[in-house]
């Protein structure tokens, strides 16, 4: 089911559960992060929630739909790195007939997208995977990259697997937290620990993020929006939306990341004997 205006932005699904039986199920995956919901009227929003709790969890998507045609390439193919639930990717089925492929490292949000799925009939497949390594070359018309780049160790390889996923011509739609520190814009953050979060790791600067966008093969760079939201936050940093593309005729890498590696490696080695 589809929804216009404010409401366009939760994902709302019909069931034949009764709501005693959907809530039973929904329990199973409490404390919710973020609002789904059912024809029956059951919704995750009454349930045990997470803080910060995301109303409108498709707003980054409506964003993106702005930029992204994902009309002229309807039927086409998206890859979703950190697909939480599979809301993303349900709506864009929906929608567009898009067909999905979910990757997640929590396997409980691997099974509520494909419980999800179940419920709208949609052709999309989830699977636990990382979003560094997770390989299907020139797959997908489309990867959504929605917050999670920050949670990498190695976010360039994450950016790089997106490249090569993507067929010629393919779109790359990012959200992730940036550093942006007003003496020196290569200057990145190791958040460590944020919010006592042990999965969070790099803020990369805006400049350094395009930067390495463009190292490894993107094009048509464009920031879509970047706030600052009221907390949760550290001085200096932001959320941003970006979207990119892979050219027509991808050229080769001017510096392969292996290279970037060895020369790492070696100088290291140098600098302790």
């Amino acid at each position: 089911m589809l929804q216009t205006g404010m409401e366009k932005q939760i994902l709302t699904l019909r069931t034949s559960h009764t709501a005693e039986e959907l809530r039973d199920r929904l329990r199973h995956w409490e404390p919710w992060s973020i609002r789904v919901d059912f024809s029956n009227g059951v919704s995750t929003k009454d349930f045990g929630r997470l803080t910060p709790f995301n109303e409108h969890p498709l707003s980054k998507f409506s964003l993106v739909e702005a930029t992204i045609p994902f009309a002229e390439i309807s039927g086409g193919r998206m890859l979703d790195i950190g697909c939480n639930a599979g809301y993303n990717s349900i709506h864009a089925a929906l929608k567009y007939g898009t067909r999905c492929t979910g990757i997640d490292v929590v396997p409980g949000y691997i099974e509520t997208a494909r419980f999800f799925s179940e419920l709208a009939g949609v052709d999309a497949q989830f699977y636990i995977a990382s979003a560094e390594t997770f390989s299907r070359p020139e797959e997908f018309d489309v990867v959504l990259h929605f917050g999670t780049l920050y949670h990498l160790p190695n976010p360039v390889l994450s950016l790089r697997a997106s490249f090569d996923n993507l067929r010629p011509s393919g779109y790359l739609a990012l959200e992730t937290q940036v550093y942006d520190h007003p003496e020196d814009p290569n200057i990145c953050y190791f958040m460590h620990m944020q919010n006592n979060d042990a999965t969070n790791f790099w803020a990369l600067s805006s400049s350094v993020l395009t930067k390495c966008l463009e190292l490894v093969g993107f094009r048509d760079i464009r920031e879509l929006l970047k706030v600052v939201p009221k907390e949760g936050l550290a001085q200096y940093m932001a959320r941003t939306i970006l979207v990119a593309r892979k050219p027509e005729r991808p050229s080769p890498r001017p510096y392969p990341l292996q290279h970037i590696n060895e020369r790492l490696v070696a100088g290291n080695h140098e600098v302790h004997h």
